[in-house]
């Protein structure tokens, strides 16, 4: 490393730039996430992206987050206090639409991110996705430090993308120096030169005190019919649909049909509950909609086995969810699941997009659930080293030591 790539920009250099000064250290999040107000002017969103910039902007002195306006919905949760928030206009459409419009408004786009980019000391991309995507070339262009996390998966599998395969890219090109690179997942060998795996988490230490006050909660055995979780986004790349049918195939193997909480929402919520209503097992699947951490909680105190049957992931946040909880989890064998699910007894792993093999593997579990408390306890263990916390800590000594600065009672100092 370099000492001009070490160094922060001075104080008259800040102020021109709109930065800081007096050895604070401004952060600035370019990210896709939609996020809305609410009537008091308070800025929300879902899932855990909101505890996830808390915990990064407690790093920092000052955040900037630049997001996508969207609609309210349900499950929301703070952003950061005392962010500064800068809402784009959301792109129209999905998919290949959706990157023509941000072609099409591409000046405004950049127009809005260069110039809070160039106002900041860091610049955050959370990845895969288009704005963020923006926000990653940007803060190279103007020299910023940079941290990049890819939360897909960094294996290229059937659902790879041209976006995904151009982000690795340019993530071992620039990674090292000012540039901090996270891939979600856990490995022996990083996932590539100057890149280290970062396990999601978005489990608080005071909620697992809180879930770990009854112990008896983890010697539980598996409940007849059985209850089953599934926990995240309803996309085509999460294979939700997958489930239903797998579950539908139980009819006949099993006493009776597990019942199934879909906790969550998205873009395919309705062709989900048609397929329900065709497969016939409409009457033992719920939909929740999203919710936030205190009614995921509700949730999963009720549950005997999460089932996460994502075509793609590179480490999913509902797996330590569901763990915390001491919940079990079958999942799909993509990113980090064969080491976080499928060693040590916390769970099972079965082929993406298979469900014979899903259906099989419920059947197996179900029919003959051994040692239930024994396994419930060895995930609540497996989680208590891994929290947003410690996952803030990671990134925090991460960036010190790669930028040669100092972590000061949680802030990186120059």
């Amino acid at each position: 490393m370099t000492a001009a790539s070490s160094q922060l920009p001075s104080p008259a250099e800040r102020h021109r730039n709109g930065g800081t000064g007096s050895g604070a250290v401004h952060l600035c999040v370019v990210t896709f996430k939609e996020c809305w107000q609410d009537k008091a002017g308070h800025w929300l969103s879902t899932g855990g992206f909101p505890l996830q910039m808390t915990g990064v902007a407690s790093l920092f002195d000052r955040v900037t987050l630049v997001v996508v306006r969207g609609q309210p919905s349900q499950g929301g949760m703070p952003l950061p206090t005392g962010a500064r928030v800068v809402a784009l206009r959301r792109p129209v459409g999905d998919d290949a639409r959706r990157k023509l419009s941000v072609l099409a408004r591409l000046p405004y786009y950049l127009g809005v991110i260069s110039r809070e980019v160039l106002r900041a000391d860091v610049v955050h991309s959370p990845l895969p996705g288009d704005l963020s995507l923006l926000g990653f070339w940007t803060a190279l262009a103007f020299r910023k430090r940079l941290i990049a996390r890819f939360a897909g998966s960094w294996v290229p599998n059937a659902q790879a993308t041209v976006m995904g395969a151009v982000t690795r890219r340019c993530m071992r090109w620039f990674a090292g120096g000012r540039n901090v690179m996270f891939a979600s997942g856990q490995g022996q060998t990083p996932p590539a030169p100057r890149i280290q795996w970062l396990l999601n988490s978005a489990l608080t230490e005071a909620e697992l005190s809180r879930i770990g006050s009854d112990p008896h909660a983890f010697d539980a055995p598996c409940r007849s019919p059985a209850r089953l979780a599934y926990i995240g986004r309803l996309s085509p790349e999460k294979g939700v649909h997958v489930l239903i049918r797998a579950l539908a195939a139980l009819k006949g193997r099993l006493p009776s049909l597990p019942e199934l909480t879909i906790i969550g929402d998205g873009s395919e919520r309705a062709a989900l509950e048609s397929l329900a209503r065709d497969l016939q097992c409409a009457h033992t699947i719920r939909f929740t909609g999203q919710l936030d951490r205190t009614g995921l909680g509700r949730e999963l105190r009720d549950a005997d086995l999460c089932v996460q049957p994502s075509l793609t992931e590179g480490s999913s946040k509902a797996w330590l969810d569901a763990m915390a909880y001491g919940i079990p989890v079958l999942a799909s064998r993509v990113g980090a699941a064969g080491a976080i699910v499928g060693e040590g007894g916390r769970g099972w792993v079965v082929p993406p997009n298979d469900v014979d093999a899903l259906a099989d593997q419920l059947v197996r579990i179900l029919a003959d659930p051994v040692e239930w408390p024994a396994r419930r306890q060895r995930c609540r263990a497996y989680t208590c080293d891994l929290t947003l916390e410690a996952w803030t800590r990671r990134i925090g000594e991460t960036c010190a030591r790669q930028w040669q600065m100092r972590l000061v009672n949680g802030k990186l100092r120059p």
